[in-house]
């Protein structure tokens, strides 16, 4: 009898451990030494606003979120970045064209990953992309969301 009860009881723990260790995005930090000027880069060129910092300001740190209220931290480092486009953030639009306008009014380029200029990449799988470049020197994709 016993055994028959911890049949039926094993998938249901198994499934509410699954559910303890299910994690959502908070945040991501970036290292950068030009604080204000890519933080602003953000804001104008990307659309985040500022929110408050409630973190210590040793080093000074800006945070941002976009619409969705994801954040991203970027903290006053002399470390440097690893500058290749391999490490990148991503983010998602439903209207590149728009995106590669915004791009073009504000002088900001944006290359493929083959190192094309100005130039939007078509995927194997049929999504466009672009990638940019902060003021710092991190590479941003941005793909279109299907």
């Amino acid at each position: 009898m016993k055994l028959i009860y911890y049949l039926l009881l094993f998938p249901l723990f198994i499934f509410a451990q699954q559910e303890e260790f299910k994690l959502t995005f908070n945040h991501q930090a970036l290292p950068v030494k030009k604080l204000k000027e890519t933080g602003d880069f953000y804001i104008k060129i990307l659309g985040f606003e500022e929110i408050e910092v409630t973190a210590s300001q040793q080093p000074p740190k800006r945070w941002l979120q976009n619409h969705e209220g994801k954040q991203l931290h970027l903290i006053t480092s002399d470390d440097g970045i690893p500058n290749t486009i391999v490490n990148h953030m991503a983010f998602s639009t439903v209207d590149i064209e728009k995106v590669v306008t915004h791009l073009q009014q504000h002088n900001v380029t944006y290359w493929t990953d083959e190192g094309k200029k100005n130039v939007v990449r078509i995927r194997k799988d049929g999504i466009r992309q672009v990638k940019i470049q902060d003021p710092e020197g991190h590479w941003i994709e941005i793909n279109e969301a299907r």
